[in-house]
């Protein structure tokens, strides 16, 4: 619980002592964003033709081009908003909306969507309260 406080309380104290503020961390987000999944496509692209010997699978860019770019774009808008709520209701409340909202989320799936059911949702209980 100590761990927990430290850490969820201080993971945005770079951005208040920053002389930019919430939403101007936007583009060096997706730009680490970007270095960073190129990185791990090498990576595994390497590993995959030198050390598995094995070919890469597909893409399947026909068929999840479009619905991998609208979740994206959903998913940054997403990140927009709540580095906005954040800035405009300050850490305490505003980072305390945007992690509520994983739990809100968890409970829409397993609530109206039926996603799990059984022990893995007491286990999805138990670690996510």
């Amino acid at each position: 619980a100590l761990f927990n406080g430290v850490w969820g309380g201080s993971n945005l104290v770079p951005s208040q002592l920053a002389p930019i503020h919430g939403i101007d961390f936007v583009v060096s987000f997706g730009t680490g964003s970007l270095i960073a999944n190129v990185a791990l496509w090498v990576v595994y692209i390497l590993l995959a033709k030198c050390w598995w010997k094995c070919d890469l699978p597909s893409l399947h860019l026909r068929v999840m081009l479009v619905p991998g770019c609208i979740s994206g774009c959903l998913w940054s808008m997403g990140n927009f908003c709540s580095l906005y709520a954040v800035n405009t209701l300050g850490q305490a409340i505003g980072n305390s909306f945007v992690q509520t909202s994983v739990v809100v989320s968890g409970l829409w799936g397993i609530l109206l969507y039926r996603e799990m059911s059984g022990c893995p949702v007491l286990a999805w209980c138990f670690f996510a309260g």
